[in-house]
């Protein structure tokens, strides 16, 4: 167990993202539960106690959507790393493979494919967001960007020139038939690793779900209260802005990493990755 990094997450407990975006609310929750405390037993010195098999019942059925919400969002964002892990994976063979085969003095050949797949992973990671920032892709002259920028989606556009020159090469006999296959097995990777992509980032949680757990979560904190205020007073404050941060931060934890293409924190580190793409196929084939 890795101590330190215990005491130094929670010494930097109040600079986490989703202690800010629910601080609000939890100081709604805190209002709202001194009202009740102060109506109830300051101003009607009312003893009412609900049945706490009420509050169980209901807490477990929550607990159960939370976990199938969270465990929905997280198989969303581990595939996803899947996907990008099987892009660097075949860059890097189709690269290895593509320096055994070609003539080691052919350095025009070998440029083309070190921009052409390079550049790949940084604008599929860019066309799974808001679109290709052409001012991040490396080496490309204006005339080439112009022409990309004519596609709405560049990463197919990429992928077939990326054919095209290989099937120049197998026809001018630089590649066999074997090797052809060979390379053809990775291109056609790319593709799939892009798809499987825009699956996940174009499928959301339905959103009658992700409603109904919302309503549910709001219920519960409006009851809760009753059940506690009269043997914990006051500190039922604390108490249920704990309960408010822990059941609805895994709600804004599970919307957050359920598209993990993004720029949140909890997202993957898909520049980073895209980067060392890049990084790989310069070295390898450069």
């Amino acid at each position: 167990m890795n101590i330190p990094f215990w005491f130094s997450a929670i010494k930097n407990f109040h600079r986490t993202k989703t202690l800010y975006i629910l601080f609000t609310g939890m100081i709604a929750v805190a209002v709202y539960v001194f009202l009740i405390m102060y109506v109830e037993s300051e101003l009607f010195k009312l003893d009412f106690k609900p049945n706490p098999m009420i509050f169980s019942l209901l807490g477990l059925a929550l607990s159960l959507m939370l976990v199938f919400r969270t465990n929905t969002a997280y198989d969303r964002w581990w595939e996803g790393r899947r996907m990008l892990g099987n892009l660097v994976n075949n860059t890097r063979n189709l690269a290895l493979k593509l320096n055994a085969f070609l003539p080691q003095n052919d350095n025009e050949t070998k440029a083309f494919y070190i921009k052409w797949i390079g550049n790949y992973g940084i604008a599929m990671k860019e066309h799974l967001r808001s679109g290709v920032k052409f001012e991040e892709l490396k080496n490309f002259s204006e005339d080439e960007i112009l022409e990309m920028k004519k596609y709405k989606h560049v990463p197919n556009f990429m992928a077939g020139l990326l054919y095209k020159k290989t099937n120049e090469l197998y026809q001018k006999n630089t590649l066999t038939k074997e090797q052809f296959l060979i390379i053809d097995k990775h291109l056609e990777a790319f593709t799939d690793v892009t798809g499987a992509c825009e699956r996940i980032k174009n499928t959301p949680i339905p959103f009658s779900y992700s409603v109904h757990l919302k309503k549910f979560i709001f219920l519960y904190m409006l009851i809760l209260p009753f059940g506690i205020v009269n043997d914990m007073k006051y500190w039922s404050i604390p108490i249920m802005m704990i309960v408010f941060y822990a059941f609805t931060g895994l709600e804004v934890i599970g919307e957050e990493i359920e598209d993990p293409f993004g720029t949140d924190v909890n997202d993957l580190q898909t520049d980073s990755i895209s980067l060392k793409i890049y990084e790989n196929i310069e070295e390898i084939l450069g």
